[in-house]
């Protein structure tokens, strides 16, 4: 027992491939347009998450151009649009604001360009991307913080801004009565009244802590600004990115010795020039370093660290703890800006009200086939359902805030009222309508959701892959899983011409008119146990099943990854990368979410079981105990795997925690592709040197893989749980990330391009 106990670890090691599990940033929720949750307060520059001065500045100049296009909201002696923050972005907003005639003003907590100004002298500044044309007066280059502040100074005098320094605003909130617009009140008790606000305060106010022990001592910092305050110290420089090593480097002529220490084995997150200058500087002994280590405790004249399995202790004077910055969360949240993947107490009611329908739409459908409790299950997650979705009817967001949400909402609640109408009908009043039964109302509004929200995704992200991909999820979803198994087959078994009763149709491939095991042609074993689980298993599908699960698949993951057919064929991942598309960045990441990964397998193994026991068992009567238990577990099976996770779970958490948890966590089928995806060539490139580390990649994958890590490592990603879905190609704002294949003789880049 113990040995196979020390199995099941290595196995899940080795089906990880030290994948890393990093955790997604969090930002504040934009639309396209940079306008925040609440209509009317725009957020550029840092904010927006992509930590490049270029794109700071295009971003404070798009907001404005945004402002412009919406609906005057003048009244007397309302600003039309309050900038708060006099940083590169919240200044290229004024000279647009001034521009185009707007009566603004720009309010700044310190001095304009107080981040730049606290950068460590000689900070080198890249102009990256170089590609990006920054349409302001406002031009980044590559050059040293001295000099991009002196061109900064130069644009500042010229256009002459209204800015009032020295303000930090404390609230934001809507105009009293019927007016308009916000009353914005900073610190020192002034108030003002704009139509619009945009918040370009950056995120490098509040710098990361480690949180140990003797961190608040007065040798101990979170910011670097002049290398000669510690001139002759012995100084540690915690942190990995560009701000770490830029730090260490510039102490080496004027520190005793500098130490970094850092978390992982290697350095990769900074830009090539700073990891070159830095390797050298290791290698000429001007900087120890000291990877895999972690800092315990900070005391007056030295630290305790772990590095590896071992502690020991370093002589130091002063440490600089640079391990980044946080976004001013809380002052987001006391707005009551929506913050990425954080959940409010309509979210939870939502979640609850999703979750309810969920429930009343699974077991509703299954009730005509299954026990009698089922429909009181039903009927009591429909009177949930309904309860809670009162307050969500009524509200003024629902159907009266942006156009799409509106439409959406309206498709939502139409469908949520199709199904309710047809299920109560025919439970209580014995009405069929069409003549049908609910689950074939449930597989029109699975086919017209994917279509709905599919012409959507097209729309909204028109590269020819997601419109290839889209479309062929579409097709495979209206064709060979609605309207084959649910029309036209019984069509023609009713009109007779699929052949007689005792031919090689009605009998190996749906036997005794069983049309429904059409969905096998595409829903392959274990996701569609019916496929080789069968009490009548004809020799035909137990030769396609076996083909499908064991041939096809594995060849297509080979060559393609498990996308090929959890992105691109799947009816779960159709429902996910249409319904889901605007939920990807819901997805858990973190410990816990990386453990519950591994729940598929655990099922994958118990389906294994079933199936097998089943096929033994049905082969001859010496064997039928084995069937029997397999036919008296296989209910609860279907109870807990195929109606609770892969419906109710799948489904009801879509809005809370993205369309993939049931793909993720606890697919047995995408469990299985996990394995042939270990064999796969496929993999998504990233040129490393154009790597921001800006985590959105990782933000809005679908499947909680950490697409950073891999990207400013340059390591070529293959973590088993990528399905192809391209919102990380799609949404990388350097366009850094490629899909491809590994060859013998090297990287092969895919024809179709992911990207516009």
């Amino acid at each position: 027992m113990k040995g196979l106990l020390s199995i099941v670890p290595k196995y899940f090691d080795w089906l990880n491939n030290n994948a890393p599990q990093g955790e997604a940033e969090k930002y504040p929720e934009t639309n396209s347009e940079f306008e925040s949750s609440i209509p009317g307060i725009y957020i550029s520059g840092d904010l927006t998450g992509i930590p490049l001065l270029k794109y700071s500045v295009q971003s404070g100049v798009s907001a404005i151009r945004n402002i412009l296009q919406k609906p005057k909201k003048k009244v007397k002696d309302n600003l039309d649009v309050l900038i708060v923050g006099a940083g590169p972005s919240g200044i290229a907003a004024g000279i647009e604001a001034k521009k185009n005639g707007l009566d603004f003003l720009i309010l700044e907590a310190n001095l304009p360009f107080h981040t730049i100004t606290s950068y460590p002298k000689g900070k080198p500044i890249f102009a990256e991307p170089s590609e990006l044309e920054v349409d302001s007066p406002i031009q980044i280059k590559d050059t040293t913080k001295e000099d991009l502040l002196g061109s900064l100074g130069s644009v500042l005098k010229k256009h002459k801004l209204p800015i009032l320094n020295g303000e930090k605003v404390e609230s934001i909130l809507p105009s009293k009565g019927s007016e308009p617009g916000f009353t914005i009140q900073t610190e020192s008790g002034k108030k003002f009244h704009s139509s619009y606000v945009l918040l370009a305060i950056g995120k490098s106010g509040d710098s990361r802590r480690l949180g140990i022990p003797g961190e608040d001592q007065e040798n101990v910092f979170h910011r670097l600004i002049d290398p000669k305050d510690f001139q002759g110290q012995n100084t540690l420089v915690v942190g990995g990115g560009d701000s770490a090593i830029e730090a260490a480097l510039s102490l080496v002529d004027v520190s005793s010795s500098v130490t970094l220490s850092y978390r992982e084995s290697e350095i990769s997150r900074p830009k090539e020039e700073n990891k070159l200058r830095f390797q050298k500087a290791v290698q000429e002994n001007k900087i120890q370093f000291l990877p895999n280590s972690t800092l315990e405790k900070f005391e007056p004249k030295q630290v305790r660290l772990k590095q590896g399995s071992k502690t020991k202790t370093e002589k130091i004077d002063s440490s600089l703890v640079l391990i980044g910055s946080e976004a001013p969360i809380s002052f987001l949240k006391k707005l009551g800006i929506k913050i990425r993947s954080s959940f409010n107490s309509k979210e939870v009611l939502g979640f609850v009200s999703l979750f309810s329908f969920a429930l009343f739409l699974y077991f509703g459908k299954a009730s005509f086939y299954a026990a009698y409790w089922y429909s009181w299950v039903a009927l009591g997650s429909g009177i949930v359902f309904a309860v809670s979705s009162i307050q969500f009817l009524f509200s003024k967001e629902t159907f009266f805030a942006w156009r799409w949400r509106t439409f959406k909402n309206l498709y939502l609640v139409s469908a949520a009222l199709y199904f309710s109408g047809v299920y109560l009908s025919a439970k209580y009043i014995g009405f069929y309508l069409f003549g049908k039964y609910p689950s074939f109302h449930y597989t029109v509004l699975y086919s017209t959701t994917i279509l709905f929200f599919g012409i959507r995704r097209i729309w909204v992200r028109p590269t020819q892959y997601i419109k290839l991909q889209t479309i062929t999820l579409i097709l495979i979803q209206i064709f060979p899983l609605f309207l084959l198994p649910e029309i036209i087959l019984p069509f023609l078994g009713d009109k007779g011409l699929l052949g007689p009763s005792n031919g090689f149709l009605l009998t190996q491939v749906f036997p005794d008119g069983a049309y429904w095991k059409a969905y096998g042609f595409i829903l392959a074993w274990p996701l569609n146990m019916g496929v080789l689980y069968d009490g009548g298993i004809t020799t035909f599908w137990l030769v396609y099943g076996f083909l499908m699960s064991f041939g096809l698949i594995p060849y297509l993951v080979y060559k393609y990854g498990k996308g090929a057919y959890c992105g691109w064929i799947c009816s779960c991942g159709g429902l996910a990368e249409t319904l889901g598309d605007e939920y990807r960045n819901r997805m858990p990441h973190g410990k816990l979410a990386y453990k519950l990964e591994h729940s598929g397998q655990w099922i994958l193994l118990i389906a294994a079981i079933l199936t097998i026991a089943k096929l033994i068992g049905s082969s001859g009567q010496f064997f039928w105990p084995l069937e029997f238990g397999a036919d008296s577990v296989k209910v609860y099976y279907d109870l807990i795997v195929d109606l609770g996770l892969g419906g109710v779970v799948g489904v009801g958490a879509y809005f809370m925690f993205s369309g993939r948890i049931w793909c993720r966590m606890f697919c047995p089928l995408s469990a299985l592709m996990h394995i042939y995806a270990k064999f796969s060539k496929f993999r998504i490139f990233s040129e490393k040197k154009r790597c921001i580390s800006c985590n959105i990649c990782t933000s809005v994958c679908h499947q909680g893989i950490d697409v950073m890590n891999y990207a400013n490592k340059g390591r070529p990603m293959d973590s088993i749980q990528c399905v192809r879905c391209s919102a990380c190609v799609v949404n990388c704002p350097t366009q850094v990330l490629s899909f491809g294949k590994l060859e013998k003789n090297g990287q092969v880049l895919d024809r179709l391009k992911a990207v516009l």
